[in-house]
């Protein structure tokens, strides 16, 4: 099984707020903005919450470009989890978030 790369585009378009959205950001990052229905699981993190997630569930994961969202995709993946990587990432996504501060 490969994860699918979904242009953020694309993402944008969907109901997002019935996503499963993994943010993979580290936590600072996630606290100062991100999508309203997103989880964050920080890329230092992935490896010991894999099984956690519920292998019936598609996953829509992302980070601030694709580099964490790459590397995360690949562990969630090899673990038979339904992942969908959203490329680029919350550096140009222009969707609804919730904003705690401008720092990122």
């Amino acid at each position: 099984m490969t994860f699918n790369l979904i242009p953020l585009e694309a993402f944008e378009k969907l109901d997002i707020p019935n996503l499963n959205v993994l943010d993979v950001r580290p936590r600072e990052q996630f606290e100062s903005f991100h999508i309203p229905t997103a989880v964050n699981i920080p890329i230092d993190d992935v490896e010991d919450c894999k099984f956690e997630l519920d292998p019936e569930k598609s996953y829509y994961v992302i980070c601030r470009t694709t580099n964490k969202a790459y590397r995360a995709s690949h562990v969630f993946e090899d673990a038979g989890l339904n992942i969908q990587m959203v490329a680029p990432g919350m550096i140009d996504y222009q969707g609804d978030i919730i904003r705690n501060n401008d720092d990122y």
